[in-house]
C-alpha cells in the first residue's frame, strides 16, 4: 500500500512538472518572437537613421546652401571689405547709455542707519 501512495505521489509531482514546464516553454516562444520582433525594429530604425544622416547632409551642403540663399534670398559672399569692428562703427545713434557719464556715488548721511548700528550676528550669513 505504502509504494502505491509514493508511485501516485510521484506521478502527480511529474505532471505539474511537465505542465509546468509546457508553459515555460511557451513562454520561451513568445519572448523570442518579441525580441525577433524588436531586432527587427532596431535594424528599421537604424536603417531610416542612416537615410536621415545622408539626407541631412545633403541638405546642409554648404554649396548647395550658397546656390538657395543667392537665388531666393538675393544674398552673396561676403566680401573682405564688409568686415570691421565695433570701434570703427562708432558710438549708437540713440543710445543714451554710453553717451551719459556716469553719476558720483551719492554722499553717506553723517548718522549710522538702524542696519548699521546693529551689532553683527554670530550666525553668519541668512
Amino acid at each position: 500500500m505504502r509504494g502505491i501512495v509514493s508511485t501516485i505521489l510521484s506521478a502527480m509531482a511529474a505532471s505539474v512538472v511537465g505542465v509546468g514546464l509546457y508553459f515555460v516553454k511557451h513562454e520561451v516562444k513568445e519572448q523570442e518572437a518579441h525580441l525577433a520582433d524588436l531586432n527587427r525594429q532596431i535594424q528599421t530604425n537604424q536603417e531610416a537613421i542612416h537615410v536621415l544622416k545622408a539626407e541631412w547632409s545633403f541638405l546642409n551642403d554648404p554649396a548647395r546652401l550658397k546656390q538657395l540663399s543667392e537665388k531666393y534670398l538675393d544674398m552673396k559672399v561676403m566680401g573682405p571689405t564688409q568686415v570691421t569692428t565695433l570701434q570703427a562703427l562708432g558710438p549708437v545713434p540713440g543710445n543714451t547709455a554710453v553717451a551719459a557719464a556716469p553719476k558720483p556715488p551719492a554722499a553717506r548721511p553723517t548718522t549710522p542707519s538702524v542696519a548699521e548700528s546693529r551689532p553683527p550676528s554670530s550666525g553668519g550669513m541668512r
